[in-house]
């Protein structure tokens, strides 16, 4: 059945002059366009008197009282701003009769992702992702951990620590593929993406939520030392799955087989991105012995980054026979290990662009 945004309830729009509505309540939805799911009153007091608009391109919240159709109505509407640069991303709105009042908001978390790129305009590992204090709520941080943080996450220990295993890399490949959109010119999309984190980091008490996250990419333009993702996420009911995940069946299964694979592997592996040589995912034998978490495997090769990239994206293209050689890898700590390692391609979420490598000592 269709969400409706009726009166009485809140909608969250996004996307050019807020024209995506993605959340109702406490119902995901969309992103679809916001007059076709929206009752007349709500529509007419907050589309077509260009309210949502506003507050989408000035930042100044709205609450005031209307009379409309024989009553009055409380019309509220407040902007949602990114964490680090303060740019709106979203408007939480809504509309009710004078004499019943709106309930609380769907809490919403806004984050955003500041990514330093190099001399030639190409990302690097220097990637960290800024939250709002409600994104550490729906997280479940803990207070003092939170505090320590100064409002954001390394993105490598966000990716390993807070992100539920099953979905690190379907998460990670779609924040690669995003940012290489946005280096192609491929900008102001509104993105989607459901997957489950781990809560209560820093406590005892440890749990599972299903999350829907929801962003876009700015424009990037050549002189920009940064690229910048933008976007809020909010819980989701775990029957609840954006379409793309649906669509890519294939995909998951195959990456279903790979979690299983890595959580049996004796020996260290991981799945690599050909072109960054991003860690996608790793098994626990892999983290072990202290070869880092999600990231990039180019910073633990001692040197060896050009020969390495070019065994990696020669073993990505090849899903049928495996590929090995030499190389030096320094752990965490600073140790270092001779390794022969071995890689094959993958053809999962990331359209075979990725390699599955091991390492044998």
């Amino acid at each position: 059945m269709q969400v409706q945004l009726e009166a009485g309830s809140w909608g969250l729009f996004c996307g050019s002059d807020g024209k995506q509505l993605v959340l109702v309540d406490d119902k995901p939805c969309g992103p679809v366009s916001a007059r076709k799911p929206m009752r007349a009153i709500p529509r007419r007091l907050l589309l077509d008197e260009n309210r949502i608009a506003q507050v989408m391109n000035s930042g100044s919240a709205i609450s005031e009282t209307v009379f409309h159709a024989d009553e009055q109505w409380s019309v509220e509407v407040r902007p949602v701003f990114s964490p680090r640069t303060s740019t709106v991303i979203g408007v939480l709105a809504g509309v009710a009769k004078s004499a019943d009042p709106l309930p609380e908001p769907p809490l919403v978390g806004g984050w955003e992702w500041e990514i330093e790129r190099d001399a030639d305009g190409q990302p690097t590992l220097r990637r960290r992702t800024y939250w709002d204090r409600n994104l550490f709520r729906i997280y479940d941080v803990d207070t003092g951990v939170a505090q320590q943080r100064n409002g954001y996450w390394e993105a490598g220990e966000w990716a390993s620590e807070l992100i539920d295993q099953s979905d690190r890399m379907r998460v990670n490949s779609l924040i690669r593929d995003g940012i290489q959109d946005g280096l192609m010119g491929v900008t102001g999309k509104v993105r989607c993406l459901t997957y489950n984190i781990v809560t209560g980091y820093g406590t005892a008490s440890q749990d599972r939520r299903h999350m829907r996250l929801v962003g876009v990419i700015p424009p990037i333009e050549p002189d920009h030392d940064k690229i910048y993702l933008q976007g809020f996420s909010y819980e989701a009911p775990e029957t609840f799955h954006d379409m793309a995940f649906e669509q890519d069946a294939n995909a998951g299964r195959v990456d279903d087989v790979l979690r299983g694979v890595m959580a049996l592997a004796k020996e260290p592996m991981a799945v690599v991105d050909a072109a960054t040589l991003d860690v996608l995912m790793t098994s626990p034998s892999w983290r072990r012995e202290d070869f880092g978490h999600v990231g990039g495997l180019g910073e633990f090769a001692i040197d060896a980054s050009g020969e390495l990239q070019r065994f990696i994206a020669a073993a990505a293209s090849d899903t049928v026979r495996s590929q090995s050689m030499g190389l030096a890898l320094r752990r965490v700590d600073g140790s270092v290990q001779n390794v022969r390692i071995t890689a094959t391609g993958v053809r999962s979420g990331a359209e075979g662009r990725d390699a599955v490598i091991r390492l044998d000592f």
